[in-house]
């Protein structure tokens, strides 16, 4: 079996390009995946969206290099992950997907949310010891 490291290493190069392709998606509007819902696509809002995503992929990127002398930075994607979770459910709960047109959103942000989950959990559970 690999190393904690090693599976962390993993993690976020899964982290990094699920990121990328996240981007893509949403600078050119297209639809990767069956429950993306083009109906919300919008050029200025998806735009800074694939902005965000390219960060959150240099950082997952760096992290990787090196996950525990990294392990601060390490511990922020992990926070960003809760937040990603909590702000997930939050539209969960507050949008109505039918009445923007865009019933599909719903089931994308719950596999979004899903994936945040176990990501989170992964990194918790393989998180690398310190060398100290």
């Amino acid at each position: 079996m690999p190393s904690k490291t090693k599976l962390i290493k993993i993690i976020l190069l899964f982290g990094a390009v699920y990121f990328f392709i996240a981007s893509l998606a949403h600078f050119f509007g297209w639809t990767l995946f069956p429950f993306y819902d083009g109906a919300l696509y919008s050029p200025y809002h998806d735009t800074l969206l694939a902005l965000c995503d390219l960060i959150f992929c240099l950082i997952f990127l760096t992290v990787a290099k090196d996950p525990i002398k990294n392990n601060d930075t390490l511990l922020v994607i992990k926070v960003a992950l809760v937040l990603t979770i909590i702000f997930n459910i939050g539209i969960i709960w507050k949008i109505n997907f039918a009445a923007l047109g865009s019933t599909q959103k719903l089931f994308q942000t719950k596999i979004e949310t899903a994936l945040a989950i176990i990501m989170l959990a992964s990194l918790i559970l393989f998180r690398p010891k310190n060398k100290n």
